[in-house]
């Protein structure tokens, strides 16, 4: 695992964010349309990047990596 992957777990436990909860949120995002077949069968590494990149958590998401980088140094 890597430090910015460890930043990411922190950053959902400091926000009261579980896996559960990170699960149920790709799920949501995968059948927010049932009559796309093409959302439905996106794969979940796709998935998450969508999650990251225009969902996140009501809104909120932990800094980008080149961010997270610049903090840390």
């Amino acid at each position: 695992m890597t430090k910015y992957q460890k930043y990411q777990l922190k950053w959902m436990i400091d926000h009261d964010y579980s896996l559960d909860d990170l699960v149920d949120a790709l799920t949501e995002l995968q059948y927010s349309d049932p009559e796309d077949s093409d959302q439905i069968s996106t794969p979940v590494s796709d998935l998450f990047d969508q999650f990251v990149n225009e969902v996140g958590f009501d809104s909120e998401i932990w800094a980008c990596e080149d961010e997270w980088e610049m903090c840390e140094a």
